[in-house]
């Protein structure tokens, strides 16, 4: 359905201020809608920090993940692309944030795209498992400790559109 709206949120409005003070605004109100039940998904081509903003506080933060990350599906050669986040969210990370978004992403490329064991690998500068700064070497143990991921190791930026991964984390710096 499609709701008239009266207000906008700019992209130089500051995101949290903005979706707390613009309430008519469509981000705002259609993060209601995902709340309500009255949608399932929210698709924006606005101010990317309002709408984590609307998500986080609008709709609600999922269980056992601390923030949210972007995800695009990117192409491959062979046309079937992966998933890759963080995409710009957050440009601080964690090993554990990182281990968060192999998680959704794990979870997204298995229950929307199909996927029956999606295959995440870890943006890095080489494919060894020694590889990488301290954020990613903590990370690279988190993943392969995790059983419920199908963790195929580090992946390099050179290879990604020859799908090696189905999912590739990074940091929302990187990304």
């Amino acid at each position: 359905s499609i709701i008239h709206t009266d207000e906008k949120i700019n992209s130089d409005d500051e995101p949290t201020k903005a979706i707390r003070k613009k309430k008519n605004a469509s981000m705002v109100l259609a993060a209601k809608a995902v709340k309500e039940g009255e949608a399932d998904a929210v698709l924006s081509a606005g101010n990317t920090g309002a709408l984590l903003a609307a998500g986080f506080f609008i709709v609600g933060r999922i269980k056992n993940i601390d923030r949210p990350g972007l995800m695009s599906t990117l192409p491959t050669i062979d046309g079937k692309g992966f998933d890759m986040l963080d995409l710009g969210a957050n440009a601080e990370n964690t090993a554990h944030h990182l281990h968060q978004y192999a998680v959704l992403g794990s979870f997204y490329a298995k229950n929307v795209r199909g996927i029956s064991k999606p295959r995440v690998g870890l943006l890095n500068n080489g494919t060894e498992s020694s590889k990488g700064d301290p954020l990613r070497k903590e990370t690279y143990d988190l993943l392969v400790a995790d059983e419920s991921l199908n963790f195929v190791g580090n992946v390099e930026a050179r290879d990604l559109m020859n799908g090696v991964a189905d999912v590739v984390v990074t940091d929302g710096f990187t990304g």
